[in-house]
């Protein structure tokens, strides 16, 4: 009998010391963001908590999102604040797209701030089968500083605005009526989908983490690529093979520095395109110019329409040509399917499948079948991408 009323003693002893541990981490956490003065409300609660020792239970992934703000952040910061905006929205980025500007989800959302595919076409932001500027840093932060002032214009409360970010304003209009139409995060939040939901916890709990890092034993790493780099203008067809073989400079590195080039290749423009190299490379790219221009042989590049290659770039144009014979494919529309990924797979643009299907809006209904016009070179491949399961298609947005 003294023995069990030990056990029962020692039991409730461990579970006492247990609350109060527990008890103390979360005095810790809420102090800590109560004491991070910011427009932004980062109010602490069990979902935001749950986000924190996420970063933590991590501790080599989230050592290498520390890092790469002091690439991002600076120029992300002054771009928010030259807009009137909080510099603290910065940490949307780091939680959306982990600060990779190659990012791409499920949805199509792509670039730092893994923008939606009908903002980038409100803002009039360039996505097409080779270039998609949301992937442009630069361009993409002062797009999304834009629209969330539009957003903060509606709903005049930083957590909506974030919340909307994630499922539009749509989406949540519809949360906030089912509320009861309170603008109050936390009674709206019940009613959320999960991309509205839990975006806004997040972005607080990589807020604690990026202010906090210190406290719980992490550093930063120094970040592999160099990225003290020179901006060169390319007004021709060129692939990345081609600048890497006088450069020297890789094409993985190339591609790390020019995301908003989906298909390791600039194609022609009459402006030109600027691209990254690094610095201590520029100058062996401007001594050997000449060299690097020369007819692209590319797949890409082939399956432009000879015309307009001939009437874009005269320097491709005197290069052997081959006369590319198109041929009818047919898609049908998978759950989960956008038209951003259905042209990438198959080479060719948003605009001509909206053509060929006479399509008015950019979005595809599932069962639907798609008419397609492909290389008819590699017509038995773009026939197999019909019967490809979801993980291999993202397989072919990868080697992409």
């Amino acid at each position: 009998m003294v023995v069990k009323m030990k056990s029962v003693l020692l039991f409730v002893i461990g579970l006492v010391q247990t609350v109060v541990v527990f008890a103390g981490v979360d005095e810790v956490y809420q102090s800590r963001l109560q004491a991070l003065k910011s427009p932004i409300e980062f109010t602490y609660n069990p979902a935001v908590k749950a986000h924190i020792e996420e970063y933590l239970a991590n501790p080599e992934a989230t050592k290498e999102l520390l890092s790469k703000s002091k690439q991002y952040f600076p120029f992300i910061e002054k771009t928010l604040r030259l807009k009137g905006l909080p510099g603290d929205l910065k940490y949307l980025a780091a939680t959306v797209s982990g600060l990779n500007p190659a990012a791409v989800n499920s949805s199509g959302a792509s670039g730092l701030w893994m923008m939606a595919y009908p903002v980038s076409k409100m803002y009039k932001v360039k996505v097409n089968t080779y270039i998609d500027e949301r992937r442009d840093p630069t361009k993409a932060t002062l797009v999304a500083g834009q629209h969330f002032k539009d957003l903060f214009s509606i709903y005049k409360s930083w957590p909506l605005a974030i919340a909307s970010y994630g499922c539009s304003p749509v989406t949540l209009n519809k949360c906030i009526h089912l509320s009861n139409n309170s603008f109050y995060f936390w009674d709206i939040y019940p009613y959320m989908p999960l991309s509205c939901k839990d975006l806004y916890p997040k972005v607080i709990a990589t807020a604690y983490i990026f202010n906090y890092y210190k406290e719980h034993g992490l550093s930063l790493v120094e970040p592999k690529q160099e990225w003290d780099t020179d901006s060169i203008l390319v007004n021709k067809w060129l692939s990345f093979q081609q600048i890497s073989s006088v450069t020297e400079v890789s094409v993985d590195e190339l591609r790390n520095l020019n995301p908003i080039f989906r298909k390791d290749v600039i194609p022609f423009n009459a402006d030109g395109y600027y691209v990254r190299i690094p610095k201590s490379r520029s100058r062996r790219f401007e001594m050997l110019r000449d060299s690097v221009y020369r007819p692209i042989q590319s797949a890409e590049l082939m399956a432009e329409p000879i015309d307009k290659m001939q009437t874009q770039s005269p320097d491709v144009a005197k290069g052997p040509l081959k006369k590319v014979t198109k041929k009818k494919v047919t898609y049908t529309v998978k759950k989960g399917d956008n038209i951003n990924d259905v042209a990438d797979w198959f080479d060719v643009s948003v605009a001509e499948i909206k053509s060929w299907n006479k399509l008015r809006g950019t979005k595809l209904n599932y069962g639907r079948k798609l008419t397609l016009m492909v290389d008819g070179s590699k017509l038995g491949y773009y026939k197999k991408i019909n019967t490809m399961s979801a993980k291999q298609k993202k397989k072919i947005k990868k080697r992409d």
